[in-house]
Order: C-alpha cells, then sequence, then structure tokens
C-alpha cells in the first residue's frame, strides 16, 4: 500500500472488507501456471494461422508471462492505452476474456490491410482492428471450449481504446494478465488476454489432470472367492510416445474441396423476357468487354481474371487476388468502376 495516496484497487479493496496484499487466491499454483500456458501455446498457433491470413505477414505467438493481481499491479508496466476487446463468456461456465494490444502492435497489424502507413490509431485503424480481434476472441473461445468439453459462448463487446483508468472487463477483485509475445517480420511486439483469476483457475482446474483413486492393497481371500484364488489384474503403465506435431487449423482444411466457378458477367431479366428466350436469343451481360471475369469459391469473390485457351478448353489467367480486407469492405474500382 502506498504511503500517501490509495490507488482505486485499493480504495474497492478496502471497500469490500478484503486484504490489499496478495495472498493465495491472487496467484495461481505452479501446476495451474503449467496448464495455462500449454492452453495459451495452443490458442497461439491458431491466432498465428488467422493474422497469417488476415494480414499476409510472416506472424508468430509465444507466451512470455502470467502476472497475476490487483489491476493497478499489472497494468503498470503496459503503458497508457490499449485498443481491444472484452468478450462475455456464458454457458457451462461463465466469465469475461479481454484481449487487446498496445498502439504500436496495433499499427503494425493493421497497416498492411488498410495499405496504409499510420502512425495514429484512427477510427478506421480500429475498425479494422475490431475484425481481428474478433476473429482471435472466437478461436479463442473455440479452444476453450474444445479443451474443456463444455459449450461456451462469446458475446462482444465494441472494440475500442481503453485508458490506463478504464476497467478491462467487469469482474471485482483481482485480475489475470497472459502477456503474448507477437513476432511480426523479425520485430518483437505483445498482445494482452486479461481475465479475473478466479476464471482462469477455474479453466486450469479443468485442464490440470486429477490424481489417480489409490488401488486396493489387499486382495479378495480364496475363501471370500468361492475357494478360487483371485488376483487383482495388472496393466502396464501406458505413456504416449508419439512424436507427431500437431498440425495447426488450417493444415487441416487443405484437402476440403471447395466449388471454384468463373463468373463471365450478369444481368436482370423480366420473366416476360425469360419466357420469350428461344434458339439465338442473345442475353445482354451488364460487364463490358475486356473486364475481367470473376473467379469464385463458394460464391465468395476471391481473385478476378481474364479468359484464355489451353488446349482447346477454356481457362481463367488470375490478373488480381482480392485481399481479406477487400472482401470485408465493398473496396471500390475492383473492376475499374464502384464496387466489387
Amino acid at each position: 500500500m502506498s504511503d500517501s495516496v490509495l490507488s482505486q484497487d485499493e480504495l474497492d479493496a478496502l471497500l469490500q472488507g478484503t486484504s490489499i496484499e496478495s495472498n493465495d487466491s491472487d496467484t495461481l499454483s505452479s501446476g495451474e501456471e503449467a496448464a495455462i500456458s500449454k492452453l495459451f501455446n495452443d490458442l497461439g498457433q491458431a491466432r498465428t494461422a488467422i493474422l497469417n491470413q488476415l494480414t499476409n505477414q510472416s506472424i508468430s505467438f509465444e507466451i512470455s508471462s502470467i502476472l497475476c493481481g490487483l489491476k493497478a499491479k499489472i497494468t503498470e508496466d503496459m503503458g497508457t492505452a490499449l485498443v481491444g476487446n472484452t468478450a462475455s463468456i456464458s454457458g457451462n461456465m461463465s466469465g469475461s476474456w479481454f484481449l487487446g494490444a498496445p498502439e504500436n502492435t496495433v499499427l503494425q497489424i493493421s497497416n498492411p490491410m488498410l495499405d496504409a502507413e499510420s502512425t495514429e490509431v484512427s477510427n478506421e485503424v480500429v475498425g479494422v482492428f475490431n475484425e481481428v480481434i474478433s476473429n482471435l476472441i472466437s478461436s479463442d473461445i473455440r479452444i476453450l471450449s474444445e479443451q474443456l468439453k463444455t459449450s461456451l459462448s462469446p458475446v462482444l463487446a465494441e472494440t475500442k481504446i481503453y485508458d490506463n483508468g478504464d476497467a478491462f472487463i467487469d469482474a471485482t477483485g483481482s485480475l489475470c494478465r497472459i502477456a503474448m509475445h507477437i513476432n511480426i517480420n523479425g520485430a518483437s511486439f505483445v498482445f494482452y488476454t486479461i481475465s479475473s483469476v478466479n476464471f482462469i483457475k477455474n479453466i486450469a482446474k479443468i485442464l490440470t489432470p486429477q490424481a489417480a483413486a489409490p488401488q486396493a492393497s489387499a486382495a479378495p481371500s480364496a475363501a471370500a472367492a468361492g475357494g478360487v484364488n483371485m488376483t487383482p489384474a495388472q496393466f502396464q503403465q501406458f505413456t504416449p510416445t508419439s512424436s507427431i506435431e500437431p498440425l495447426d487449423n488450417l493444415a487441416l482444411l487443405l484437402d476440403v474441396p471447395m466449388r471454384v466457378t468463373v463468373e463471365l458477367g450478369r444481368t436482370r431479366m423480366t420473366i416476360k423476357d425469360i419466357l420469350n428466350l428461344g434458339e439465338g436469343s442473345i442475353v445482354e451481360l451488364e460487364k463490358l468487354a475486356g473486364e475481367p471475369v470473376d473467379v469464385l469459391v463458394n460464391d465468395k469473390l476471391i481473385a478476378l481474371g481474364e479468359v484464355v485457351v489451353i488446349d482447346e478448353n477454356f481457362s481463367v489467367r488470375v490478373t488480381k487476388v482480392i485481399t481479406p480486407m477487400e472482401r470485408i469492405f465493398d473496396r471500390e474500382n475492383l473492376h475499374g468502376k464502384g464496387g466489387i
């Protein structure tokens, strides 16, 4: 406690009748910390695949530290502001899950998606980073549900800039901050996940293997078994020895077939005109001659191209690949005119 002015966390603790000093409930045991570290290694693999796809950069996540305590303690080295979002988790477990990053991390991720060199976190940057955060949190909660073998549903708030005095999550008492270093093209940045200590402990409790029940030491007597000698069955302890590395989420989908369609053009016709179609009728399309054709995967536009002929077969030479942000936002001039 400070000798002069109490922090807001200290005031809250005093009003709630709790101790300001750390106690066992404010920290994770070595077993709990190991379980959470393993969980975040799995979350980091999924986050890496998502960011690599969204930004077209070489990105990797690595867990850096786990810090638990009151808000003043876990934020003292985080700088002045974070850009992030908080998910309220409901289902068989309930809690809050904040995911955010300092402004320099946000700019490093958002600028390639905007094809810009912004030096300040504008509303446009926050809007783009919202897409990133939403994908990452959804991935986190999906993996949590799988590993905890329970149903969890996230409800996301609005991605915004959190100043140092703002509350990250709707929780009282101690918080737990998991910092992950994010390597982007050789440079190191940081991402933070923040939740209540109680929620993190509940997760760790489920993920931590429970000690096996003690085995009976005495075998049934021959008399009790009707004169038949009986001994407990002995089994060799099974230890997994597979060295196969787990595939990331994207690798699991590489052999999934997708429907690819090349669209020459579109038009709108009345029912009368459609009924009058016959051999020799001409249907005029909205697309001009010489404009690129659309390449769609499962009805989603992913590229533009030009029609060519190879060995008497029609083919398409790709001339432009649509970026993830152009698919999210209706970018102009993809066909030399407004809109997709």
